[in-house]
């Protein structure tokens, strides 16, 4: 009886050590910022995670598809609370600068870049803003549907 005692004892003391240890590590990864991977392609952005907690958030954007994307940060409710101009690409001139953290200007087919945002709690739109002159007339990647949720806890 004893002897099962002491193995119990053990185990609950490294059982305590290992969460104690996990607990310093996710302290010190939340120290040094928060990296979130957003694959951008046609139409499409795809983060992961899709939800972080506040504070510094390093997106490193990996465009995919087939041609050039960037990928704008806006702190909005919703898409269709975004003022869109007669393309229906996003009119960024019109958002207030505080709900507008920035962007990763657009960028090539099969490149990536990454770039840091000290982002509060809130929901955000995170969005393509390009358009395209095609032969049909302009193509706005935000209007085709070039865009996602995303929220800072």
């Amino acid at each position: 009886m004893r002897q099962r005692f002491g193995v119990l004892v053990a185990i609950v003391a490294i059982g305590a050590l290992t969460v104690g240890l996990s607990s310093a590590q996710a302290s010190t990864a939340t120290k040094k910022g928060t990296t979130v991977k957003v694959k951008l392609f046609e139409f499409q952005m795809k983060p992961k995670p899709k939800s972080v907690a506040a504070g510094k958030i390093t997106f490193v954007a990996k465009n995919i598809g087939t041609e050039q994307h960037e990928m704008v940060i806006v702190k909005a409710d919703d898409t269709a609370s975004l003022p869109v101009d007669a393309n229906g690409a996003v009119d960024e001139d019109q958002i207030d600068e505080a709900n507008l953290p920035g962007e990763i200007p657009e960028f090539d087919k099969g490149k990536t870049k990454k770039k840091s945002f000290n982002l509060e709690p809130g929901t955000y739109i995170l969005f393509c803003n390009i358009t395209d002159e095609e032969q049909s007339g302009p193509l706005s990647h935000f209007a085709e549907g070039m865009y996602t949720t995303f929220v800072v806890k």
